[in-house]
This record gives C-alpha cells, structure tokens and sequence, in this order.
C-alpha cells in the first residue's frame, strides 16, 4: 500500500480536525504544516510532532513536496491557494474546506485548475460520510418515501457557514439533482461579518431541482431548532426527519414516526476525525483510478451556485435560472450598490476571536496547555 505524504494549510481549528482524521488513515504521514502566522506553525507542529513547518506555500510545496493537501484557511483565500496547489507537480489531491469559494466564478476556476493540472479536488463537505445522513440516502433511493417532492433546511450564522453543509447534504440523500432556478430574500441591517466575509443577518430561499423537487432553507429567522445537519424530506408515499445521527421515518409501514436503526456504536461520534478520515480513504481510491468522490469540486460548485443564487435573486427581485452567470458575490455587490441600509456601521465578526493578531501567544500556549481547545482559547484570548 503506497503511503501519501500530506500537509496542511492554515493551523486553526479546522487544520486540528483535519489533522484529527489524517492520524486515523494508515497510508497518510503528514510531513508537513504552514501558516503565515509562525507561532501558530510552531505551536501545531509540536502538538501533532510534524517534521516540517513553513510560512510559505511555495516554500512548502518546494521542500516538503507534499501530494495530499489540505486547505485550512479563510473563505477569501480558498481560490488562490487550490489553484496554486494544483499546478504544483508532486500535488495529487486537494481538501479545500468549505465554503468553496465566494463566487461561483472562483468555483469554476478552482474545478477548471485541478481538472487541467490532473488534480483531485474535494471540498469538505464531510457530513456525507456521517450515518445518518448516507440511512436516509439509503431510504430515499429505495423508495421508502416514494418520490421525494419537497424538503425544509433552517439554519444559522449565515448561508456560507451552516447553510453550505444543509444545501449540500440535501443533495447528496437527493443523488445530486441539478438545480434549475432559485428565488430568494436577504436582509442585513447590522454591519455582519463572517471570517472577514459580509454575511447577512438573515435570509430565505427556494430552491428548485430537476423532477419538480423543492427545497425551502431560512437562516438566522429562529433561535432553535436549527442545525446545519437536520432536516426533512417529504415524499409522495412518506416522510423523513434527518440528523448525522438518527433518522425517523413516516410511511405506511412504520405505524407512526420511527426511528430508524443507522448502525451507530455507542460511543461513535458520527462527524469530525472519522468523517474526516472516510473523506481522505475516499480521496486516495479516487487518486488510484477509484470512483469519483462524493465531495468533488465540481459536485460542490453547485452548492457554491445555489447560494450565490439565492444572494442573487435578493438583489434583482427575480427569480435566478441556472447556470447562474452572475460573477463575484452578490451580497456584497448588494452592499457596494447600498441597497442594504445599515441601522449601525459597527463592524462585527462572528468568528473574529479566531483571528491570530497580536495576541498574548504565550497566553494562549498556556491555556491550550491546560486543555482547552484551539477555538476556546483564541476566544480567551481575545476576550482578554
């Protein structure tokens, strides 16, 4: 069994699940780590023994000749750094984390680098390894609901946060139907940032798939009941409510809403290391010649499309047909052309205490040295 060299772009939270999932792939030695900030190289190579740290992907990518790469970063830089990945020689695989991108342009660019430059792309919409979701794939293909005709997603903290895994994972449990239009509304009367990202602070949109199939997603509009891995699918014959973790049925045959066994061990947890692993085990057959991945590029740039469209049809006032053709990101497009008006120009940013500037480093070296996790203790930090 050949074994894959890996590195990892971006030492925050999502590299340390990253690299959870990497530690459990036999065939996977992860040789090196980068990030422009080198205290947190330093403090990720000695807490996962990697040999190798850089502050520059061209640096790495010269010395370290990595194969498998996962792109760890900010929504802003995914583009940029997937591309230049996959024009490097010894790149084999790239795992850019989700979003994709902002803006359906730069997710085409992204398909359209790796495809030329004979690269696999996956993004890492990794809730489609989870168990509960891959049970209700299993039902709806089975017929188990009849012919699936509409579906519910609510969410929170905006759509390229929570909303890109719920819109994804209705897809896969749906087998990846085309989207045909989308119509949308979008408010943002706070000054709301995600990642350095404008974000709304609410929205609703309708989604139309191919086959008459319709799905409804709302973000920011409840205080509960939301999650980025929960939803229901209403068929023709039945009904399903989803988690990564439980299934519940409603046909002829169940005698009222029934949970449906998903085969997960006590003391599974359904996402995160596992998930992440499955992903890279899945990404390595594709590599060797394998199936497609269920996560590839062009899979996701649909997701990518969806949502841009549903920012697009809050600009025009009109319903988005696809392909959508609109270029960039429309909210802030949106923001730009002041359509949104502000009830205060305080910037805010939901993930802010992520950012690693000018921070007590040996401040947070303590804390995480006492257990706390990378997230609480950049919130420490920044709070302090």
């Amino acid at each position: 069994m050949k074994k894959y060299k890996a590195a990892i772009v971006g030492c925050g939270g999502i590299g340390h699940a990253h690299m959870e999932g990497y530690e459990k792939v036999s065939n996977i030695e992860v040789i090196a780590c980068c990030d422009t900030v080198p205290n947190a190289v330093k403090y990720y190579q000695n807490e996962f023994n990697i040999p190798q740290g850089f502050t520059d992907i061209d640096e790495m990518l010269t010395v370290a000749k990595p194969e498998i790469v996962s792109v760890c970063v900010w929504h802003l830089l995914h583009d940029e750094i997937t591309i230049k990945l996959s024009e490097s020689s010894h790149v084999k695989g790239i795992i850019c984390e989700k979003p994709m991108a902002i803006g359906v342009d730069k997710a085409r660019s992204m398909v359209e680098a790796c495809e030329k430059n004979n690269t696999k792309l996956v993004i890492s919409h990794q809730r489609r390894f989870t168990p509960g979701w891959n049970k209700a794939k299993e039902l709806v293909e089975n017929g188990e609901i009849g012919n699936p005709t509409r579906g519910e997603l609510r969410v929170k903290d905006g759509l390229l946060n929570w909303g890109t895994h719920s819109i994804d994972g209705a897809r896969f449990i749906l087998g990846d139907p085309k989207a045909k239009w989308v119509v949308g509304s979008v408010e943002r009367y706070t000054n709301k940032y995600e990642r350095d990202t404008p974000i709304e602070d609410s929205c609703t949109g309708l989604i139309h798939f191919e086959n008459d199939l319709q799905f409804f997603i709302q973000s920011d509009l409840m205080d509960n009941d939301c999650d980025a891995g929960k939803f229901e699918i209403y068929g023709t014959e039945g009904f399903l409510k989803i988690t990564e973790t439980e299934v519940k049925i409603f046909n002829k045959d169940s005698n009222g809403w029934k949970n449906v066994d998903i085969n997960l061990k006590e003391g599974d947890v359904a996402i995160g290391g596992n998930t992440n692993a499955e992903q890279t085990i899945e990404l390595i057959n594709w590599i060797e010649g394998g199936k497609k991945h269920r996560g590839a590029g062009d899979i996701a740039a649909e997701t990518v499309e969806i949502m841009m469209g549903i920012y697009e049809s809050a600009r025009i006032n009109r319903v988005v047909n696809f392909p959508l053709i609109t270029k960039g990101y429309p909210l802030e497009t949106m923001i730009n052309d002041g359509l949104l008006k502000l009830e205060s120009d305080e910037k805010y940013d939901i993930r802010g205490f992520l950012k690693r500037e000018n921070i007590d480093e040996n401040l947070y070296s303590r804390l995480r040295d006492d257990g706390l996790s990378h997230h609480e203790a950049m919130r420490a930090v920044n709070q302090k």
